[in-house]
């Protein structure tokens, strides 16, 4: 017994020095963001950009790996099943932290118990736009569009999938303008994009990363923001609220991790997060995809995470609103 015992103690002495000693040596080989939407998209777009800084700081690779599928489920939950050891990381948003667990009844992961938040990264409003062939100028004129009778014809809007913020961006216009849009869902901001530049769809709700560079080449019209008041780099797009009263939904992104990864690699990652974002070339790359730079202590991320999950539960319960 006492022979176990020394053996047992051993253990854990070696297990509570290798701990220290790993997160010193921290990071020594290449890391990894599970983006779980396609590339293209805006959650694509942050990850690149952050990713690229975080290779020239922690003098590593910052792979991005896409996995794709139900509206971030997939790779959401791939990134809770990882290995806790700081070296996989998921870039999370509202839709997979805090919509996803009321869409789905089996997301297959918690959003809470399953992971670590290491920082948030931005924030951004979504952006209403239809194709520039489409006959209407403004938000007055959508809506006298889609309240027509229109035998045989829907209006359609499209999204990223299921508890995609282009989602629930649709569901919550729908329910506050009383009116019918039908909800196209992709397997991702990029296909969705493709269709709606192409016609095949009315309009969406789509981040400003993702569509702003159309709506720039001017073969997109932007018609309204999802924030309570115009946004700076957009002065001419009006708010959608001043059309619909009450009308704001905006998303976050942000870093988080499995459960489990030792604190003190979860405080270097949130500074090196705070270091990027402080330089010029993230600001102004954010800046010009139409995100708004944000970044807290791991502490102040958990709780706005905890906070979201209820919140966006009361939209999705209001809004009718099921996965596809």
């Amino acid at each position: 017994m006492k022979r176990v015992l020394s053996t047992v103690l051993s253990a854990l002495m070696l297990v509570t020095i290798a701990a220290p000693a790993a997160s010193q040596d921290f990071p020594s080989k290449p890391l990894r963001i599970i983006v779980p939407y396609p590339p293209g998209g805006g959650t694509d777009r942050v990850a690149r950009i952050i990713g690229e800084k975080l290779a020239e700081q922690l003098k590593q690779p910052v792979v991005v790996d896409n996995r794709a599928g139900a509206g971030g489920v997939v790779g959401t939950e791939a990134a809770a099943r990882a290995a806790p050891d700081g070296y996989t990381m998921v870039l999370g948003s509202t839709a997979t932290h805090a919509v996803n667990p009321s869409l789905y009844s089996k997301p297959g992961y918690d959003p809470i118990a399953d992971f670590v938040a290491i920082a948030p990264l931005a924030t951004t409003p979504a952006i209403l736009v239809v194709n520039a062939s489409l006959p209407v100028s403004s938000l007055q004129d959508l809506l006298a569009m889609i309240r027509a009778p229109r035998p045989g014809a829907s209006i359609t809007f499209a999204s990223a999938g299921a508890g995609s913020l282009q989602h629930m961006a649709g569901e919550l216009f729908k329910a506050m303008t009383k009116t019918e849009i039908l909800h196209v869902p992709y397997k991702g901001a990029a296909p969705a994009m493709t269709d709606l530049l192409a016609g095949h769809v009315t309009m969406a709700f789509d981040t400003m990363p993702s569509a702003m560079p159309h709506v720039r080449a001017g073969k997109l019209k932007a018609l309204g923001i999802s924030s309570a008041k115009r946004v700076p780099s957009l002065p001419d797009v009006p708010a959608i609220a001043e059309a619909v009263p009450g009308y704001e939904l905006l998303t976050w992104y942000g870093l988080l991790a499995p459960r489990g990864v030792p604190g003190p690699i979860v405080e270097r990652l949130n500074g090196e997060v705070r270091q990027a974002l402080q330089s010029r070339d993230v600001a102004e790359k954010l800046a010009n995809a139409g995100l708004d730079p944000m970044w807290s202590n791991t502490a102040d991320f958990a709780a706005m995470v905890r906070a979201d999950v209820p919140r966006m539960r009361q939209l999705i319960q209001a809004s009718g609103a099921k996965a596809d």
